[in-house]
């Protein structure tokens, strides 16, 4: 019979030792007593080799780096760390990690302690962004406020979502629009590129040589956004007829006529450059009807208006555009 090799006890046995055995002969996890580290004294960003990882406070860094210092042996399974931290003052910190885990169907657990030091160094994008450096410039140009109010809201919202190394050390507006600095290139041509696909219109792209690095032209490049000044929703008075915009494709828009009869049609986006704009969409409501024949309350008027509905429509919903001194009627 199979007895373990330590102490002479019977089955079950892992690696040809007892379960009390392993508890006390296997060490399930290891930690250096005193550790350190670099962080970022702007963004507490972790130092690793290579490069920097975020975290969005120092002990978030600081946890991470002591779960990354633990040891585990190789034939543990399983392996779950719960840890707390106590801070002594801004540079240590002192850290319980609480290990379990199985080995050979043995669970296994270590309570191990340490002091981990912190040196504080500014990382590469924090340097960057204090010393005002970039790489690109976005300009965005509309006559428009809305439309570019919605760009501006789009880049900021990207820069905001986006890596560290991502970041506008200056971004105001200009006449006619607005510019980003940016601190990449490949960002820079992405947002140029997300705003034309998303608001239709042209972007051009020009660079300007500042300098010489390692035997390589710097190039500073500048991505240039014309956007339409109509968006996808937007009613239009065209040709004396109510048209909406279906869709916007870079340089072209898909309208569809609304009144007086359905049709469409794709123009390109400089032809509506002078076309008025009708108001947002009014709710209607009907007062009285007999077959087709509707009695409307105008909702820019505030009077009972008639108007005969279309031969085919179905619909529940009434809605109104002004344009001059004329409203007209949509069924929806």
């Amino acid at each position: 019979m199979n007895v373990c090799l330590r102490c002479g006890a019977e089955p079950p046995l892992a690696s040809q030792i007892c379960h009390d055995c392993v508890r006390q002969t296997i060490e399930l996890a290891s930690l250096p007593v005193n550790l350190r580290m670099v962080a970022c004294k702007s963004c507490s960003s972790l130092k690793v080799p290579g490069t920097w990882t975020e975290f969005k406070d120092l002990d978030s860094a600081v946890s991470s780096f002591a779960e990354s210092s633990v040891d585990w042996n190789i034939d543990t399974k399983k392996q779950v760390i719960q840890l707390s931290l106590n801070q002594l003052d801004p540079h240590r910190f002192r850290t319980e990690v609480n290990c379990t885990g199985v080995f050979q169907e043995v669970a296994l657990s270590s309570l191990l302690k340490s002091e981990i030091n912190v040196k504080f160094q500014v990382c590469q994008s924090c340097s960057r962004l204090a010393g005002g450096y970039y790489e690109s410039i976005l300009q965005i140009r509309t006559k428009r406020k809305e439309i570019l109010d919605l760009a501006v809201d789009l880049v900021y919202n990207e820069i905001d979502s986006g890596p560290s190394e991502l970041f506008t050390p200056e971004a105001g507006t200009v006449k006619g629009g607005f510019d980003f600095q940016l601190s990449s290139t490949e960002k820079g041509r992405s947002l140029a590129k997300e705003l034309m696909i998303k608001f239709g219109g042209q972007v051009t792209e020009t660079s300007k040589l500042i300098g010489r690095k390692d035997g390589r032209d710097l190039l500073r490049h500048t991505f240039g956004v014309r956007l339409p000044e109509v968006k996808t929703g937007d009613h239009l008075f065209l040709d004396e007829e109510v048209w909406c915009v279906t869709r916007i494709d870079r340089r072209k828009a898909n309208l569809k006529r609304l009144i007086p009869s359905l049709a469409q049609k794709t123009v390109e986006i400089d032809f509506l450059r002078n076309v008025p704009l009708l108001d947002n969409l009014s709710e209607v409501q009907p007062v009285s009807h007999r077959g087709r024949e509707y009695l409307l309350l105008d909702p820019f008027t505030l009077q009972t208006v008639e108007a005969i509905s279309p031969e085919d429509w179905k619909g529940d919903k009434i809605s109104a555009l002004r344009y001059g001194n004329d409203t007209y009627f949509i069924w929806d």
